[in-house]
């Protein structure tokens, strides 16, 4: 997963896609919407692997495909139903040429994966307890072939576009409009409030600088611009014009028609399929014999339409195979791994008859895994046992297959249950059995590799809160572990936590790299952290690290400056204690 964006999806009315690193961390207040994020992140990858395009009688007349809330095929989400899923404020409409708030009954999501960008939206009743959407629109943009298709349910047409220019001005013209809408909604808030003078000038000069954006762009010329010059406006208007001449020589649209031969086929692929169908299609007969003269010439000139367009797509017929090869790997390469935040307990014995029983499942599956000590992955767990001081050495004793001892060899040789360990000890040894188990999955004899895809076959690992129980020093050492899976097996991670310690540990080993420039930086530094506004309208802050380990960006109050805070505290404390003293 590369990016993630979205609307109208849980608290946010508006997420603007977010590019995520090779450690990704997401950092905020609680219900700040770390977990959302994830959520959206899950649906759509579950989504986009389980969404089929159903049969020709329905799919493609009454009915739309169908986006699941409730799908638990890989991951549990927890949502269930449409209702929950949906924004429950009012918001501005999808439409970006549409001004008007209301309840949303529609949400988009907008994610990347390996060279594919895709768009899908969602429309559903939010008063009934609906498990299932309707998908009412899907764009896939294929960037390495630089091709796009998009399939609108609700108006029945599709279209295939040649990506260039035009396409890069569509997105340039799209980001700066909601960019300066949010901008300048932030900046009446702070206003109203007028508590934070720093932080409602440094939002004044964003706008400003917008607004220059705005004027360069809709006034190449540089003229003088009206007094009440309108930028929101002004952007409306061009987008409005550049839509009635971004299709002329790039994109072809026709009726929806399903030429796809497959029944309940991933409904991505039946997207590629069906325009590969209506290229090689050999078209209809010329309508004739028509006596009323406005319909014929209706029907002549949609006839002519699919020609034009068939012959044009014709030619495009090897790329447009090309784009579903590469889709059918990126399916079924997708590998998303979800550690959610869990109890540790001390149980002697693990029994997976215990649903609920996080440990006793990930031992299982250890030891379903056949990870045996010498193998790779079992050296893994052994060396950051010792690093951690959990212990030297483990031993997994199976009880019938049902359930599970885990003993840990001490420094001395001696042997102790697992659970006989400190509750930090248990979560950072099931936490390393659990990673050691993923590496194992993942590893090239487990798994199809195409010599040109291998990267994507590599699973993003997605940890909530992995500090739970931790001491401080052991919670940044967390970062060792993750720059290590992902410096030697090309782990990517989405991680949610509160711990400081964690995240000031990336900034020293960001400062060991001893980067000299700032690209340099950008190119070779794994991590980044976001840090979620308490304000939903706010987007996430992309804290940039400095080549020396600091961030460009300050945190929000309640995170880094806690500790402060209390030092402030109890040093104001001291200071009155003198004071009174030599008194």
């Amino acid at each position: 997963m590369n990016s993630i964006g979205f609307n109208n999806f849980r608290r946010f009315a508006s997420f603007p896609e977010m590019d995520l690193g090779d450690i990704t961390l997401l950092v905020g207040g609680n219900n700040s919407g770390k977990s959302t994020l994830v959520k959206a992140l899950l649906l759509c990858v579950d989504n986009a692997r389980l969404m089929t395009a159903g049969t020709k009688s329905n799919v493609f007349s009454a009915m739309s495909p169908k986006f699941r809330f409730d799908a638990n095929e890989w991951h549990d989400v927890k949502i269930k139903t449409f209702s929950r899923a949906i924004h429950n404020r009012p918001a501005r409409s999808l439409n970006l040429l549409d001004d008007e708030f209301s309840l949303p009954t529609e949400m988009r999501f907008t994610f990347t994966l390996g060279n594919f960008k895709f768009i899908i939206e969602v429309s559903g009743d939010r008063d009934k307890d609906e498990v299932t959407g309707e998908v009412s629109f899907i764009s896939i943009e294929d960037r390495g072939n630089m091709v796009q298709y998009s399939v609108s349910y609700t108006t029945h047409s599709m279209s295939f576009s040649v990506l260039g220019s035009t396409t890069e001005r569509e997105t340039l013209i799209k980001r700066l409009f909601k960019d300066y809408i949010t901008a300048k909604e932030s900046l009446e808030k702070l206003s109203e409030a007028g508590d934070d003078i720093a932080a409602i000038s440094q939002q004044s000069e964003k706008v400003a600088s917008l607004e220059k954006q705005i004027e360069e762009f809709v006034n190449p010329d540089g003229g003088e611009l009206p007094e009440d010059f309108d930028y929101e406006e002004a952007l409306q208007k061009r987008f409005r014009e550049f839509l009635k001449t971004r299709y002329t020589s790039t994109t072809w649209d026709v009726n929806l028609q399903d030429f796809g031969d497959v029944i309940y086929e991933n409904l991505l692929l039946h997207v590629i399929s069906n325009f590969i169908g209506f290229a090689k299609h050999p078209g209809e007969a010329q309508p004739k014999d028509i006596e009323d003269p406005e319909e014929a010439g209706l029907r002549l000139q949609a006839w002519l339409n699919n020609e034009n367009a068939r012959t044009a797509l014709k030619q495009e017929i090897d790329r447009m195979e090309k784009t579903r090869e590469d889709l059918v790997r990126l399916l079924n390469s997708i590998s998303i791994e979800y550690i959610t935040a869990h109890a540790a307990n001390q149980n002697t014995i693990y029994n997976t008859a215990d649903r609920n029983d996080y440990i006793a499942h990930t031992v299982h599956e250890f030891y379903r895994a056949k990870i045996f000590r010498g193998d790779k992955e079992f050296t893994f767990v052994t060396d950051w046992m010792r690093e951690f001081g959990v212990g030297n050495d483990f031993d997994v004793e199976s009880i019938d297959g049902e359930a599970y001892r885990v003993k840990i060899k001490d420094e001395d040789g001696s042997m102790v249950n697992l659970a006989d360990k400190g509750m930090g000890s248990i979560q950072i040894m099931i936490l390393l059995m659990r990673l050691a188990t993923i590496l194992r999955v993942y590893t090239p004899q487990n798994i199809v590799v195409f010599e040109d895809n291998d990267d994507l076959y590599l699973p993003t690992i997605i940890i909530e809160e992995p500090e739970q129980n931790l001491h401080p020093r052991v919670q940044g050492m967390l970062a060792d572990l993750l720059l290590y899976l992902n410096k030697e097996y090309h782990c990517k991670f989405i991680i949610e936590t509160h711990s400081e310690y964690l995240i000031r540990k990336t900034q020293v080993l960001v400062a060991k790299e001893d980067y000299t420039k700032e690209e340099e930086l950008k190119d070779n530094n794994p991590f980044r952290v976001y840090f979620f506004e308490p304000d939903p309208t706010k987007k996430p802050r992309d804290m940039e690290y400095e080549i020396s380990g600091a961030f460009k960006e300050k945190f929000g109050p309640g995170f880094f400056d806690e500790a402060s805070k209390s030092d402030m505290a109890i040093i104001r404390k001291e200071h009155e204690l003198r004071k009174k003293n030599q008194k």
